[in-house]
């Protein structure tokens, strides 16, 4: 077994810690009227542990971290935690439900990161899934971040239809064509713009 160097190690450390940071933090700031839907939640976690488990896994077998690939991932690892710090920040009070719970929070939110992107909090997700792929592209990293990106792109649509059809849907819709799912839309109908 080949004992990764620290840069390397230190890497490992903030990815695994960042998906730590998400199940922890998220814990915290979304809402359920009813304690069993918060174990909806579980999914994401458990996704969670297994990538940090995977690329654990994948490091054990000696596999090295290239330079360009651990810069690039510290990049995008930086971008993931910041973009979910801002939008849980913009939520934080806003009664946001936990996935695949029946919570449709009680008014649109249009502010922070919200303003582009519809679903922050996933897309940073999956942006750390991209930087633990591309820290250390393995079939097993490139298996989970396809996966992952199914099930944030389903809870997303999951998401959508709760709203589609609550008392926000006509809002809804318009926000739907100012922003995109995950990337930023800008759009000249953005608010303030």
């Amino acid at each position: 077994m080949i004992i990764p160097s620290l840069p390397n190690g230190i890497l490992l450390f903030l990815l695994g810690g960042a998906f730590l940071h998400f199940a922890v933090a998220g814990g915290r700031t979304f809402y359920s009227a009813l304690p069993a839907l918060e174990s909806a939640g579980i999914i994401a976690e458990v996704s969670f542990v297994i990538c940090g488990a995977m690329a654990t896994w994948i490091v054990g077998l000696g596999m090295p971290i290239h330079t360009v690939n651990g810069a690039f991932a510290a990049v995008l690892l930086v971008a993931a935690l910041w973009l979910y710090e801002w939008a849980r920040h913009t939520i934080r009070y806003r009664r946001f439900g936990v996935a695949f719970g029946d919570h449709v929070p009680e008014a649109l939110c249009e502010a922070g990161p919200y303003r582009w992107v519809r679903h922050p909090v996933y897309a940073s997700y999956l942006l750390a899934f991209c930087a633990v792929a591309i820290a250390l592209p393995h079939w097993v990293t490139l298996i989970s971040l396809a996966g992952n990106a199914a099930l944030f792109v389903y809870t997303a649509l999951n998401d959508e239809k709760e709203i589609a059809g609550s008392a926000l849907a006509a809002d809804y819709a318009a926000y739907r064509e100012r922003t995109g799912m995950f990337l930023p839309r800008f759009s000249r109908s953005a608010p303030g713009r």
